[in-house]
C-alpha cells in the first residue's frame, strides 16, 4: 500500500523480533510538529513545549486523508492496528506512511490500551 513505510529487513524468533526501516531525513509527523531533527536525542527533541508548532490546514487535510485511507485498507483485510500516533507516522516527501504494523503480529498492546482498560463496558 503506499501509504505503508516499507520494510527492508525482518526476522523474529521464540524471544524477540528484528525489523529494520531506511532512515528517513524528514523524520515523523512527531518530530514535524515539534520542530525536531529526527537524529536528535529524545529528551532534546520532545521535552521543549516552546517549539511545537501545529500544521498547515492543508497538511492536515492531506495527511488525515492518508491516514483514514491506510486505516480502512487494513480493516478491509481484518489486519489490527492499535498504535497510530504521531510517532508512527513516517513522512516521506508530502506523503504520511504507517510505521510498526507488526505490533499486533508479535502481540504487542495497544498503544491505547491503557485508555481502553479503564472503561469495563468496552471488550
Amino acid at each position: 500500500h503506499p501509504y505503508i513505510y516499507k520494510i527492508i529487513f525482518a526476522t523474529a524468533n521464540e524471544s524477540s523480533a528484528l525489523v529494520i526501516r531506511p532512515f528517513s531525513e524528514k523524520g515523523t509527523l512527531k518530530d514535524l510538529i515539534y520542530k525536531a531533527k529526527p537524529k536528535d536525542p529524545f529528551l532534546k527533541k520532545y521535552c521543549n513545549p516552546k517549539k511545537i508548532q501545529g500544521l498547515e490546514l492543508q497538511q492536515i487535510k492531506t495527511y488525515g486523508r492518508q491516514i483514514l485511507e491506510v486505516l480502512k485498507f487494513l480493516h478491509e483485510k481484518g489486519f489490527p492496528y492499535g498504535h497510530l500516533h504521531s510517532a508512527n507516522v513516517m513522512l516521506d516527501g508530502d506523503t504520511c506512511k504507517l510505521l510498526d504494523l507488526e505490533n499486533s503480529l508479535l502481540g504487542l498492546p495497544s498503544f491505547y490500551r491503557s485508555y481502553f482498560s479503564q472503561f469495563r463496558k468496552i471488550n
